[in-house]
């Protein structure tokens, strides 16, 4: 080679087209420096590669030199032992800087709503003490949430009487392990009736403030006390006295509305419904007239009509009283949607007294707002009426009127009530009864929510909807 390379030009194009086009004069450059150089050239400064020298950017603490290997591990495993020892210790302070201290155990509200208070005889035969015992559901929100800890461990023997105490040297119980949250939900999920999905039930409602409690059928026995046995002869007496009376009264209706009839009949004013179906009627209003032809029974007090497969009827059914002598929650494995669950808002004043475990009247002193069940939605059909039945036999009425609502943003707007002056009332209006005022009432509502109801927690895979099933008829309300 006599002289170097020419180098090529690249071609300029519009500035439009240079962005697209790649620059091939900084390519050949690029290519100078790299690119092979003869032999004989090596010595000419001209054709000399230059030297490319990467900066070192400074001294590292652990760079893998050969003679400070060893120095450098040796350093390393020391802080990690120091961070170590530092765990392990026992905190201590000196004895000049001791003080004592008077520990008083704050008492929250938690248990207001949970667990249910028993009294149970001590082994030694000393007086019954009252303690809280909670249901696995109660357990499992309280563990999930930080708030218990539950120790499984043996009961206390003869040689070993302080099993199951606290223990201030090994910080726990004695002779116990501390569980963890899964360990909880293994032991707990599927006994005394609780299931995944009316935990998550459960534990939703609590979250948002309600109170939730179990219904009289599916509290466990032991926490239940057996009903004290009804009053003897005198209540007896009463109540044969009281259906006396009113076969009384019910004879003498029939007597008189049938007195009644025959005098209207010698009368001939039943002329014009004579051999009709209005035969009989002895309404004055056309409700009492519209009820009076209604031949066909209808209404939730008639009982279902038999079905005509009785063996599909049956399949699946539990005989009356042998369910509960075996399991009080086999009811379930046949009408899966029988509420579990009795609930009440947060705004509403609940205590255990009132509520005395679910028992009628109990539930008359508190009156839940919502009675709740939880089924699985892949494995769980609709109900059928015979389920629906059942349940709504066993609900109470729903509250008729307005809603009540409460609150002080509601305490303004309520009319006070003032004191009417007394007025002098004739003697002989005392005798006259007063006309009852006539109430034109809007049914549709009543008609779309029902008598009874009850909600369904409808589980889809751990997420939950909420259903609401409720009871209505239109025999209870007039045609005209």
């Amino acid at each position: 080679m006599s002289g170097p390379l020419p180098k090529p030009t690249a071609v300029l194009d519009d500035e439009e087209d240079d962005e697209g086009h790649m620059d091939m004069q900084f390519i050949q450059g690029f290519a100078d420096k790299i690119q092979r150089v003869p032999d004989e050239l090596q010595d000419d400064p001209a054709f000399a590669r230059p030297k490319i020298n990467i900066p070192k950017r400074g001294e590292k603490d652990f760079e893998p030199l050969a003679e400070t290997v060893n120095l450098q591990e040796m350093m390393l495993q020391n802080s990690r032992q120091a961070l170590f020892d530092a765990l392990q210790g026992v905190r201590g302070v000196a004895s000049k800087s001791l003080s004592h201290a008077l520990l008083v155990i704050s008492r929250g509200h938690v248990l207001d709503t949970l667990g249910i208070t028993v009294r149970r005889p001590e082994p030694s035969g000393g007086k019954a003490v009252a303690r809280i015992e909670l249901l696995p559901e109660e357990a499992l929100y309280l563990a999930e949430r930080g708030s218990l800890q539950i120790w499984n461990g043996r009961p206390p023997t003869p040689s070993e009487p302080d099993l199951g105490q606290w223990s201030d040297t090994e910080f726990g119980i004695k002779g116990a392990v501390e569980m963890s949250v899964l360990e909880v939900f293994t032991a707990f999920m599927g006994r005394e009736g609780l299931s995944w999905q009316r935990y998550q039930a459960y534990a939703y409602l609590k979250r948002l403030g309600y109170t939730v409690q179990r219904t009289r059928r599916f509290i466990p026995a032991h926490f239940v006390e057996p009903d004290a046995p009804s009053a003897g002869g005198r209540a007896s007496w009463f109540a044969w006295a009281a259906r006396l009376w009113s076969g009384v009264l019910a004879l003498a209706r029939r007597t008189a509305a049938a007195v009644a009839g025959a005098a209207r009949l010698g009368l001939g004013l039943l002329g014009p419904l004579r051999g009709t179906m209005l035969t009989s009627w002895s309404g004055q209003t056309y409700s009492s007239m519209f009820k009076h032809i209604r031949f066909v029974p209808s209404g939730h007090s008639h009982p279902l009509p038999n079905p005509a497969n009785s063996e599909g009827a049956a399949e699946g059914a539990v005989e009356p009283g042998t369910a509960d002598r075996r399991d009080q929650y086999a009811p379930l494995l046949a009408n899966p949607y029988i509420p579990f669950f009795h609930v009440w808002k947060p705004v509403t004043a609940w205590s255990k007294a009132k509520w005395d475990r679910g028992s009628p009247a109990g539930l008359a002193n508190q009156k839940p707002d919502y009675a709740i069940s939880a089924v699985e939605s892949r494995n769980t059909a609709m109900p059928t009426l015979r389920q629906l039945e059942e349940i709504f036999d066993g609900l109470p009425d729903e509250p008729t009127g307005p809603p009540k609502r409460v609150g002080p943003q509601y305490d303004h707007r309520r009319p006070a009530n003032k004191a009417q002056p007394d007025v002098a009332v004739p003697w002989y209006r005392r005798f006259i009864r007063a006309p009852q005022e006539k109430t034109y009432t809007n049914p549709m509502a009543q008609m779309r929510n029902g008598d009874r109801a009850f909600i369904v927690a409808v589980n889809d895979s751990g997420n939950t909807g909420w259903v609401r099933f409720g009871r209505s008829g239109f025999q209870d309300f007039p045609m005209v």
